[in-house]
């Protein structure tokens, strides 16, 4: 199978759960958010949306950085472009 199949692969399964789906369309929408952003966002446990956050980033769909003690994540747009065209377009309301 070949590199860009297996990451397909990994993206789609990323976004076949619907929490997840919707995690990465708020960040989309949003932009740069902090795990606490979700709080109000939200119904999943904080163990739960950790586990949504880590497949997202092991997807290569969001980026994940640290300040302090808080995360902050983002969507990458160029991924989610090359494996879903129109993202934005078609998912996101702007």
């Amino acid at each position: 199978m070949r590199d860009f199949d297996k990451r397909a692969v990994k993206v789609f399964k990323a976004l076949g759960d619907p929490n997840r789906y919707r995690i990465l369309k708020i960040l989309v929408e949003k932009g740069e958010l902090s795990c606490a952003d979700f709080d109000d966002k939200t119904e999943l446990s904080k163990p739960a949306m950790s586990h949504h956050y880590r497949i997202l980033e092991n997807a290569g769909l969001i980026e994940v950085r640290k300040k302090g003690l808080h995360f902050y994540m983002k969507a990458n747009l160029e991924l989610l472009e090359d494996f879903v065209p129109d993202f934005t377009k078609t998912h996101v309301k702007r």
